[in-house]
């Protein structure tokens, strides 16, 4: 790894979907094996990964092959199958939400895996989420307090890493958090209590977009599925085989991406660096399908936009 205090590197990707992809496997050997060629300091998934059954072993085991400190981010669907307990045992997390240092920087994994129930929070398990639709994504205030904390404690410049997006619900697409209000305001709090732009960026998979929006001069930066978008049960399309789509039934109702997407970040002074991909879809696009090719204010695309962000 570099070890260059100055100037970070890491390989970030979202949304591989082991259990609903054909070839997953293979996208995500290709960004260990990239990530270990650049030597990045540390790479990060922003969730969605797999289900933690004994046929997906080989799979966690790819990911183990990478050559530093890895770290996980919990989607929803991770609990389709089980409890958050299970998942994090899986993937051998101490912890669903945590802090880590490299470098000069410093990094914030939350979990917005939380219903906002009448009797109080109640983690995902199970695929419970489904029946509470307008009730999904949340950070609990707890973890709200242990966030401030974290803030408080350090001098460094601040990431954040989330399956959802943290700046807002958007409403009539449920692809970020409930309470994205009371979460700003401690990003804002913190940057004004440090006289400087400590939280750069906040960056999230979930809603299988490639974006970034600026509130409260902090960026909130989409990152892309590594896999697909999902369309719908409107816009069923065979994409590879009537084989290979009645052994992943779900695919029929995605626009899935030729290639893995994933990104490589620098952090140096000032600077914070996306080196993104671009390919093309498995068969056609979303427009050609019927579909709007838009969600929650963002255009589809089968790419990660690389971009050059100023702090």
């Amino acid at each position: 790894m570099s070890g260059n205090g100055a100037k970070i590197r890491f390989g970030l990707m979202a949304d591989v979907h082991q259990d609903f992809m054909y070839k997953a496997e293979e996208r995500l050997a290709e960004f260990v094996d990239h990530m270990n060629r650049e030597r990045a300091d540390f790479i990060v998934q922003l969730g969605d990964f797999c289900y933690p059954k004994p046929e997906n072993k080989h799979f966690v085991s790819i990911w183990e092959r990478f050559a530093g400190p890895a770290y996980h981010v919990l989607g929803n669907h991770d609990m389709d199958r089980c409890g958050k307990q299970e998942m994090m045992d899986y993937l051998g997390m101490p912890r669903n939400y945590y802090s880590f240092d490299s470098g000069d920087y410093h990094f914030v994994v939350l979990d917005t895996n939380y219903l906002n129930l009448e009797d109080g929070y109640a983690d995902y398990a199970h695929g419970n989420y489904h029946k509470h639709p307008k009730h999904i994504g949340n950070v609990t205030p707890e973890q709200l307090d242990w966030l401030k904390g974290d803030l408080a404690a350090t001098g460094k410049s601040t990431i954040i890493f989330s399956h959802q997006n943290l700046e807002s619900v958007h409403l009539g697409f449920n692809i970020g958090i409930q309470n994205s209000d009371e979460l700003l305001a401690v990003l804002r709090e913190a940057n004004a209590e440090a006289g400087f732009r400590k939280v750069v960026a906040c960056m999230n998979g979930h809603s299988h977009l490639d974006g970034v929006k600026v509130i409260d001069d902090i960026y909130f930066i989409h990152i892309n599925s590594m896999s697909y978008f999902y369309m719908g049960k409107d816009y069923e399309r065979v994409r590879y085989s009537e084989e290979i789509t009645e052994s992943h039934p779900l695919l029929a109702r995605t626009a899935p991406y030729r290639e893995g997407l994933y990104a490589l970040v620098t952090l140096e002074p000032g600077v914070l660096t996306i080196e993104g991909r671009e390919t093309a879809y498995v068969g056609p696009p979303p427009l050609e399908c019927g579909h709007s090719n838009s969600n929650a204010g963002h255009i589809l695309s089968a790419k990660i936009s690389s971009r050059r962000l100023l702090f």
